[in-house]
C-alpha cells in the first residue's frame, strides 16, 4: 500500500504537470506495473526464452479461447509460431527485439487498448516478464531455431495402396523402448482400441499410455507413452506399419501422434488443437491425416510437413468420427448432431450427405473393399451405406432392449433404442458392435446377427476384430479387455490391465 501511495504522489507531483491530462489514463497502468514488479521473479538473465517452451503455455492459458485456428478473433491465431508472427487484422503482433513496439506485449501489459485478456486482470507479472524477455531475445521459436521457423519434415514412408496383404512379414513390435508410468488408483476406461489389419497385435488406450498385446497368446508385448494425456482414438495404418494415436486434455490441448509399430518410435506429431482430438485417421498412402473435435471442423493435414491442406466446415456439432476409405479415395466423417458425410479425400469436396441418423454418430468403419460404410449412432442403429451412390442398403436396430419390439418400430421404455457405441468391420466382411444394452454382437455381411456376447464388468465401449477375424476384442468402462472366439462364441481370456 505504501508503494502504491508513493507512485500516486509521483504521478501528481511530476508526471501530471509534465504530460497533462493525457497521462491520466496511463496512471492505473503505471501503478499496476509498479505494484506487480515489487514481487515478480524474472527468469535468470542467461536463460533462453522460447515460444515453444515458455510463451506458448502462457498464450494457451490466457488467449486460446479467442485467438485459435478455428476462431482467430481479429484474424490473429497465437497457437502456432508461424501464425503469431504473421500477425492479424491490426498488423504485426511481434516486433522481434522490440517489446515496446510489439502489439502483443503492449496489450497484455495493459499499455494499449484494447487490453488483453478483455475484462480480466492483467496476466501475472512473471508471465509478462517472460513474454518481454522472449521478444527482446528476437522472439525465437525454439532454443536452436531462428526467429521464423520453417515447416518440419518427418520420415513417413509413402505406402502403396492395396486391398490385399502387403508383401513381406507383417509389422510386429520388436524393440519397444522401456517406459515407466505413475501408478493410478484404478484401471482407465478403454477409450480407444485398434487391431492391426495383418498382424496378431492389438493396441489398448490407457491413461497417458498405449499398451500392445498379442491377439493369439494374449501376451502383453509392451507400452507406448502418450504424455498428451488421454488417447481417444487409436488406428493402425492400412499396411499395419504405423499406429495413430489422438487425444489430449479437454479444453486444453490435443494432437495426433504417429508411432512406428516395430520400434515404437514417435515419428510425427500432427495438429495443435486447443481441445482434445476426438476423431482421427491416416490415409492409406500415409500422405494425409484427418482430425476433428469440438471445433466442428474436419481438418486434413499433410503428414510430411504438418501443414493444413484443407478444412471441412459442413458439420454443425463436435466431430466424433472420421475414417479414410481403404482405397484412399474417400473420407467419411460424423458429428454429435447425427450429421454424416462422405468427402473426396484429396480435396474435401462433398460426395454424399448421409442424413438418416437422428442422434450422435459414435463410430464409422469402411469395409475392406471400400464399397460399404457402416455408421453407428446413439439412436440405436447401424446403417450400411453403399459407397457408389450414397444410399443406405440396410438399417439395423443393433442394440434394442427387445429385438422383437424394435423390429416393429415401437419405442423402447426410454423412448429410444439403446445407443450403439462402436462398429468395426473384419477383413472377411463381418462386422461387430457394442452398445448401451451392455452387449457385444457379431453380424454377417448382410446385416443378420451371428452372435451375442454378454457378462461385461461395465459398459462395453469399443470393439475390434483380430487380423484373421477369428477373435472379437471388447474393451469396457472398467478397463477390462475381453477376447472372444468367433467360431465357438466362447470367452478366450482377458488382456492384462493397462495400469
Amino acid at each position: 500500500m505504501r508503494r502504491r501511495h508513493e507512485l500516486l504522489n509521483l504521478y501528481r507531483s511530476v508526471l501530471r504537470p509534465v504530460f497533462g491530462m493525457g497521462m491520466l489514463f496511463a496512471a492505473p497502468v503505471l501503478i499496476a506495473v509498479g505494484a506487480g514488479s515489487a514481487t515478480a521473479q524474472a527468469p535468470p538473465a542467461k536463460e533462453a526464452v522460447t515460444y515453444k517452451d515458455h510463451v506458448l503455455p502462457i498464450l494457451r492459458k490466457h488467449c486460446a479461447n479467442c485467438h485459435n485456428p478455428d476462431k482467430a478473433t481479429s484474424d490473429l491465431n497465437v497457437m502456432t509460431y508461424q501464425s503469431l508472427m504473421a500477425g492479424g487484422a491490426s498488423g504485426e503482433a511481434i516486433s522481434p527485439g522490440k517489446p515496446d513496439q510489439s502489439l502483443l506485449y503492449r496489450v497484455v501489459a495493459h499499455l494499449d487498448e484494447p487490453v488483453m485478456p478483455p475484462r480480466q486482470p492483467r496476466i501475472p507479472e512473471a508471465e509478462l516478464i517472460s513474454i518481454k524477455r522472449w521478444i527482446e531475445l528476437g522472439a525465437p521459436d525454439t532454443a536452436a531455431g531462428a526467429a521464423k521457423n520453417l515447416s518440419r519434415k518427418v520420415d513417413v514412408d509413402i505406402a502403396a495402396v492395396s486391398i490385399g496383404k502387403p508383401e513381406g512379414p507383417p509389422p510386429m513390435p520388436k524393440s519397444l523402448p522401456a517406459v515407466t508410468f505413475a501408478k493410478t488408483a484404478r484401471p482407465h476406461p478403454v477409450t480407444a482400441l485398434a487391431a492391426s489389419p495383418w498382424a496378431p497385435i492389438v493396441a489398448v488406450a490407457g491413461h497417458e499410455r498405449i499398451s500392445l498385446h498379442r491377439t493369439d497368446t494374449l501376451e502383453r508385448v509392451g507400452d507406448l507413452a502418450f504424455p498428451e494425456r488421454i488417447p481417444y482414438v487409436l488406428k493402425f495404418s492400412r499396411n499395419g506399419k504405423l499406429l495413430l494415436a489422438a487425444g489430449g486434455r479437454g479444453a486444453a490441448d490435443g494432437k495426433v501422434v504417429l508411432f512406428d509399430v516395430e520400434s515404437g518410435k514417435r515419428i510425427a506429431e500432427i495438429g495443435d488443437e486447443s481441445d482434445a482430438v476426438l476423431a482421427a485417421d491416416i490415409s492409406a498412402n500415409h500422405q494425409l491425416v484427418a482430425l476433428g473435435g469440438s471445433s466442428k471442423l474436419v481438418k486434413v493435414f499433410d503428414t510430411a510437413t504438418g501443414e493444413l491442406r484443407y478444412k471441412v466446415k459442413k458439420h454443425t456439432d463436435w466431430i466424433t468420427s472420421v475414417e479414410f476409405s481403404p482405397d484412399g479415395e474417400l473420407l467419411a466423417s460424423g458429428d454429435r448432431n447425427g450429421g454424416a458425410f462422405i468427402w473426396e479425400a484429396a480435396t474435401g469436396g462433398i460426395v454424399f450427405t448421409l442424413g438418416d441418423h437422428r442422434e450422435s454418430i459414435t463410430d464409422m468403419s469402411w469395409r475392406a473393399d471400400s464399397q460399404m460404410l457402416a455408421t453407428a449412432s446413439e439412436d440405436g442403429r447401424v446403417i450400411l451405406w453403399y459407397a457408389e451412390d450414397g444410399f443406405p442398403t440396410r438399417s439395423i436396430n443393433a442394440h434394442a432392449a427387445n429385438s422383437a419390439v424394435a423390429t416393429r418400430g415401437a419405442p423402447s421404455p426410454r423412448n429410444k433404442l439403446p445407443g450403439v457405441l462402436s462398429v468395426r468391420y473384419a477383413m472377411n466382411g463381418m462386422f461387430a458392435t457394442v452398445g448401451r444394452d451392455s452387449s457385444a454382437r457379431l453380424w454377417k455381411a448382410d446385416g443378420t446377427q451371428a452372435a451375442k456376447f454378454e457378462g461385461f464388468g461395465d459398459l462395453p465401449m469399443r470393439v475390434v476384430f483380430s487380423h484373421d477375424g477369428e477373435r472379437a476384442i471388447v474393451g469396457d468402462y472398467t478397463g477390462r479387455v475381453s477376447v472372444w472366439n468367433v467360431k465357438d462364441q466362447k470367452l478366450a481370456g482377458e488382456l492384462s490391465a493397462s495400469e
